[in-house]
């Protein structure tokens, strides 16, 4: 069963969406949501108290990391699921999407599985579909959306958990030592089930330094 795991920071204002999305789901393939608080000052407070879970056990954590990485490790922590999937606060998913890559992760006998997602414009209400196949030699540069992926929780702690030193890519150096270890089982799923929501505050935006961060992982990863 799936802990989906959302760290949120100053993201109230979607984060009702993005939990009622997961809700609408099959509880049968669901063992909790775990939403972190990480040193949010807007209404996410409120917006959880609000939140209206019977079937599904919603699990609230305030915390003052201002780090990613660090949210998702305690998170990850706290997690009673085999199966982990990391849903960005201001995304959302479909209501077969427990469903559908659950029966696909242990049909492929997967550790780590990933699929294709929906790319949405909030400005004009377009929708893509992202084809994320990784081509299997390019697989040091080209990678997969890190939320919406599914993977065992002996995955992370293999690979030690995500590295807090990172401000941003924090998903590529995930993926990257999952490659380094060279015997997890990683599979692609032909599915469209996670919706990314593109707006003016997406963390994304900030090429420079992504980009640098960027560079500087791949070569941390490169002779481990």
């Amino acid at each position: 069963m799936i802990s989906f795991l959302v760290p949120s920071h100053n993201y109230g204002r979607y984060l009702g969406r993005c939990i009622r999305s997961i809700l609408k789901n099959n509880s049968k393939y669901i063992k909790e949501i775990i939403v972190v608080n990480d040193a949010s000052t807007d209404n996410t407070d409120e917006v959880i108290a609000k939140i209206n879970s019977k079937k599904i056990k919603l699990n609230y954590y305030k915390k003052n990391f201002k780090n990613l990485s660090k949210t998702m490790n305690y998170a990850i922590k706290q997690s009673k699921g085999n199966l982990l999937c990391k849903i960005d606060p201001d995304d959302e998913i479909k209501k077969n999407f427990a469903e559908k890559l659950c029966k696909k992760f242990y049909e492929l006998n997967s550790d780590f599985l990933y699929s294709n997602f929906i790319e949405k414009n909030t400005f004009s209400n377009k929708k893509k579909i992202k084809i994320q196949k990784v081509i299997p030699f390019l697989r040091r540069f080209q990678y997969p959306h890190g939320s919406g992926c599914l993977f065992k929780k002996l995955v992370w702690k293999e690979v030690k958990g995500y590295n807090e030193k990172n401000f941003y890519q924090d998903d590529y150096d995930f993926w990257l030592k999952i490659l380094n270890k060279k015997k997890f089982q990683i599979n692609y799923c032909n599915e469209s089930l996670y919706v990314y929501n593109r707006h003016n505050t997406n963390m994304s935006k900030n090429l420079i330094s992504k980009n640098m961060t960027k560079v500087k992982i791949f070569f941390n990863n490169l002779f481990v």
